[in-house]
């Protein structure tokens, strides 16, 4: 669970709430962009994407109502943070233009009204904090509104033949604007800021909270479940890149946290964590032959997901060595620690290329030459992880933080090794690395690394036969009296491997 990277005294100020007994005239405290990131236990941009969700949840501190008689609702919010200089009129995100702030439209449809970016049709809820949120709600012309309606933000000819489409999308819709009966193109100026309401979206929403669904942005958006798909990922990503953060942009995402939220858009702030958390675009379809999709794609946190392509389960191809997703992760490093209690108790893994499902994989830690027990650690459903990154198992966060800096990735109780006990690796249920040998007790061997560790060698291919030529290793003892591994002669090279 995410909260443990995060320390508790420090979240909690930063959390602050609403700054109602001081002369401010911003509401929430800590929204700059120092102040808000600095509770977490690195620079955001190394951040893990479950640190990140934790955190734009955890400070969402306001929920404002949609429409409201008593106290500021959508409408004034809109009103706020998409107005011109003279705070009299609203830019319509479809039109790419100003209109007088009011009257607004009453049910009519002769005015601006509000548009939800995910649409309410597309897995947004009408009673959640999803609905609300202002990080994807939009002022827009009524009647351009309803010729987008819940279609998917692509171009025209990537779902449909080219010839269906619409150019500009609806008369008081921006020139460059298009439309067909299943995806909307809006004006190019304002194509990377819908992108990043949408990372948003999926990133902070994942079904955990009354009334909302876990919202999947995906190239094959109608394969999600519940209808909680939006799509389409590849061209939202290419948007990002064409049309990047502008001060607007910038001064819209401070508003929301100081004034409105209490919480960012972290795309906003650090566009580099698009690709990190999403991938990179893939090629436009021809002439409407759509993307290449499975029968279905299963979200993050409350299912199992697939091989699909979609923004939480997975992505599109990017560095991957093999065909096959069990190629993809190889056993690095182990260390048995010098700390009281042979602590830190350690496994490092490595990414050969991308792992689009970290729950394929999991952990067995086999003692004494007693065999093998099967998965004793298994990850959590939907993460990604890049080619190159490393992951790291400890069986607790304390003395791992003490010895090595940083915490590490995951804790498991179950990392109950010593320098004579074999690590097993497996995806899908059977054993694809090995370390050691599970059927043999380690003490003696060549592979023993009691009170010290081995570390892979560079440029070795796993194999599920162990090869201690393919490692090298401290030498049993050889950390003890360490206190920590930046000051230990004989240090673990920790994320050092190359491939």
């Amino acid at each position: 669970m995410l909260v443990r990277f995060i320390a508790v005294s420090h979240l909690l100020v930063l959390l602050g709430g609403a700054n109602t007994n001081v002369v401010s005239s911003q509401r929430f405290i800590n929204c700059d962009v120092t102040s808000y990131y600095s509770a977490l236990p690195a620079s955001p941009t190394s951040i893990s994407r479950d640190e990140m969700h934790y955190l734009i949840k955890a400070t969402h501190r306001n929920e404002v109502p949609y429409t409201s008689s008593s106290r500021p609702d959508v409408w004034d919010a809109l009103v706020d943070l998409d107005t011109d200089s003279t705070g009299e009129n609203v830019h319509l995100i479809y039109g790419n233009k100003f209109v007088p702030a009011l009257p607004h439209d009453s049910g009519t449809c002769g005015y601006w009204n509000r548009e939800h970016l995910w649409p309410r049709s597309r897995g947004v809820s009408d009673s959640g904090m999803d609905n609300t949120d202002l990080h994807h709600l939009r002022p827009v012309d009524c009647n351009v509104n309803s010729a987008r309606g819940n279609r998917f933000f692509a171009q025209c000819g990537t779902a449909e033949p080219i010839n269906e489409c619409i150019i500009p999308a609806h008369a008081e819709a921006a020139s460059d604007t298009e439309r067909d009966s299943l995806t909307f193109l809006p004006p190019a100026q304002k194509r990377g800021d819908i992108a990043r309401a949408i990372f948003y979206m999926d990133l902070r929403y994942d079904g955990s909270e009354p009334n909302t669904l876990d919202l999947v942005v995906s190239d094959c958006p109608t394969s999600v479940p519940d209808g909680a798909g939006m799509g389409y990922l590849s061209q939202l990503l290419q948007w990002h890149l064409d049309d990047p953060v502008d001060e607007e942009e910038i001064n819209r995402n401070e508003n929301i946290c100081a004034n409105w939220q209490g919480n960012r858009n972290p795309f906003v702030d650090f566009p580099e964590l698009v690709s990190a958390y999403f991938g990179g675009p893939t090629s436009v379809p021809l002439n409407g032959a759509g993307y290449q999709c499975s029968d279905s794609i299963v979200p993050l946190t409350t299912h199992e997901p697939t091989n699909s392509p979609s923004s939480k389960d997975t992505f599109p191809p990017t560095s991957e060595p093999t065909n096959h997703p069990c190629h993809n992760l190889i056993i690095t490093g182990v260390i048995d620690g010098p700390l009281p209690g042979g602590l830190p108790k350690a496994v490092e893994l490595y990414a050969l290329g991308d792992v689009r499902d970290l729950s394929l994989y999991g952990v067995g830690f086999v003692n004494n030459g007693g065999g093998t027990d099967g998965v004793e650690f298994s990850f959590p459903s939907g993460h990604f992880v890049a080619a190159g990154s490393f992951i790291t198992i400890a069986s607790e966060s304390v003395k791992f933080a003490t010895y090595f800096g940083i915490p590490p990735d995951y804790v498991s109780a179950n990392v109950q090794i010593n320098g004579n006990d074999a690590i097993e690796l497996f995806c899908e249920g059977k054993v694809v690395e090995m370390f050691g040998d599970g059927n043999v007790d380690g003490t003696g061997t060549v592979w023993d690394y009691m009170d010290g560790w081995a570390y892979r060698k560079e440029e070795t291919s796993p194999n599920s036969a162990f090869d201690p030529g393919h490692w090298t290793f401290s030498g049993i003892n050889e950390i003890d009296g360490c206190t920590a591994n930046s000051s230990c002669s004989s240090r673990f090279p920790i994320s050092s491997f190359k491939s």
